[in-house]
């Protein structure tokens, strides 16, 4: 298993339990692929540089993870489908 970082770009209109209630999927979903979570920080509310889905502002947090390469693939598909996610960000750490 490898060490990751896992940026996350959530919506900001999301209320405060249903943005921990997204983090709790995401920690079930790396921990149900038999990966880690080691870590999780809330940068905050940020503006973005360009709108993305037509917000000007949003949610960051960023998670360290433990993953197994051959599940990244599999990570990639899910958060793709993602509602609440205006981006995400998966990095190998060196």
């Amino acid at each position: 298993m490898r060490d990751y970082e896992l940026t996350l770009v959530v919506d900001p209109d999301l209320t405060a339990a249903k943005q921990k209630a997204l983090l709790t999927k995401m920690k079930k979903l790396i921990t149900d692929l038999k990966g880690k979570v080691a870590k999780i920080d809330e940068w905050g509310k940020k503006e973005l540089v360009y709108p993305i889905k037509r917000k000007k502002w949003a949610n960051y947090f960023l998670l360290s993870v433990k993953l197994s390469e051959k599940t990244l693939g599999e990570i990639d598909k899910k958060l793709k489908f993602q509602e609440n996610l205006l981006r995400y960000l998966l990095v190998k750490k060196e």
